[in-house]
């Protein structure tokens, strides 16, 4: 009994460890010297550089986001705020910035607006679409699959008590603690799967363009549909019209019930 304690807490110790690598990024040092002398262009462009070369992470992407909202481009800070919490939503620092840029887009499409009775926020959500959005995007799939891992070793753990152990009592405690984590481990597992999915299904994308306004047709002589909107403005994408060579070159997309079209590939990037 006590080998299968020590087992199990040495497996839980070896999930829940922290592994660190350090790396000296070519160009970072420049980025941060750039930012710290008020040169938040060109600190952005470095650390665009950065991502190219070098790949991205969570930390890339908040400096980024930062570096754009300094210099007032909210479009690509907001984008940028919204790929880092991809990589880690747990970051609550990147979750304030973002809110802070997400007011001031809406105050910009409320202005926009002109008075008129249409609104410039998402529809609120349901119940379901609330608990799916959670799963989707509170944690990251490694997160969720951590857990599962976490709830199957201690599977193992009743399982082995319910074999070997002779009390009735610790006996039952394993049958249906074992029950319970079988349950937990499925459920991690497809959040698990639910999160990557969300993470690779790219439908949702950020205006790039100046106050853009969407239109009923993917053409650019079509009628507005809507009011012109905030560069930063995310939108859901529901549908997409390709060029010849296969490439998006409109995104049918929507805000919500009231602000819904077309917009060039050219003004909007998807997340």
């Amino acid at each position: 009994m006590k080998n299968i304690v020590s087992i199990l807490i040495l497996s839980l110790v070896s999930i829940f460890m922290p592994f660190h690598l350090g790396a000296q990024v070519p160009g970072l040092e420049e980025a941060v010297k750039a930012y710290n002398a008020g040169e938040y262009l060109k600190s952005a462009s470095l650390y665009e550089e950065i991502a190219k070369n070098s790949g991205v992470s969570p930390e890339l992407f908040a400096n980024m986001g930062n570096a754009y909202a300094k210099a007032g481009d909210y479009g690509h800070a907001f984008l940028c705020y919204e790929r880092g919490l991809y990589l880690n939503p747990s970051d609550k620092e990147m979750r304030n910035n973002r809110a802070y840029i997400l007011s001031k887009i809406e105050d910009g499409n409320k202005a926009n607006a002109k008075g008129k009775k249409v609104s410039v926020t998402p529809d609120s959500p349901s119940f379901f679409s609330k608990v799916s959005e959670y799963v989707k995007h509170s944690h990251t799939s490694d997160t969720w699959a951590v857990w599962g891992g976490v709830c199957f070793v201690l599977l193992c753990g009743c399982v082995a008590i319910y074999f070997f152990c002779q009390e009735v009592l610790i006996r039952k405690i394993g049958f249906f603690g074992g029950i319970g984590l079988a349950f937990l481990s499925v459920l991690f597992l497809w959040f698990s799967f639910a999160s990557a999915k969300a993470c690779m299904s790219h439908n949702q994308g950020v205006i790039m363009g100046y106050k853009v306004a969407l239109l009923t047709e993917p053409f650019s002589t079509a009628k507005q549909s809507s009011i012109p909107l905030e560069r930063g403005t995310k939108l859901d994408v529901i549908d997409i019209e390709k060029g010849k060579d296969e490439k998006p070159e409109w995104y049918k997309v929507r805000l919500n019930s009231d602000i819904i079209g077309w917009i060039p590939a050219s003004e909007f990037e998807v997340i």
